[in-house]
């Protein structure tokens, strides 16, 4: 099994390993990085986790505001920042999440089922300048 890196968000005491793959069986261990390169680099980095309602991975999104710090840590330990800009809800089916994002930027984006099987919720953050 690769890892990606860590993830934490202290405001919803949150820290997992993520593994550079997605499928099912690792989904179910911790949350899985499917697109998207590496932190620093221009793009989209997509992060799954299951909701596990209030405990474990993605479950506590929704008590994300704008301006919430989220730490990703590479398998270095290099930390980088991200800072919320955009938490939304789609269909499970759109996909958009992945794709549309403004071009030359650092974007991170958590995706997490809403439990009821048709949306899903979408966090959005931006790599802070270090």
């Amino acid at each position: 099994m690769d890892y990606f890196g860590i993830i934490e968000i202290p405001k919803i005491n949150l820290y997992y390993p993520i593994f550079s793959t997605l499928s099912e069986e690792l989904l179910k261990i911790a949350p899985c990085k499917f697109y998207g390169n590496a932190p620093n680099q221009d793009g989209n980095i997509c992060i799954a986790g299951h909701n596990y309602h209030n405990s474990s991975f993605f479950s506590q999104l929704l008590a994300l505001s704008q301006n919430d710090e989220i730490y990703l840590f590479d398998t270095n330990g290099i930390k980088y920042i991200y800072l919320v800009y955009d938490i939304y809800e789609v269909k499970s089916s759109d996909l958009s999440p992945i794709y549309n994002y403004k071009k030359n930027s650092k974007i991170l984006t958590l995706l997490t089922c809403d439990n009821s099987g048709f949306n899903r919720i979408i966090v959005r953050a931006q790599q802070k300048n270090s």
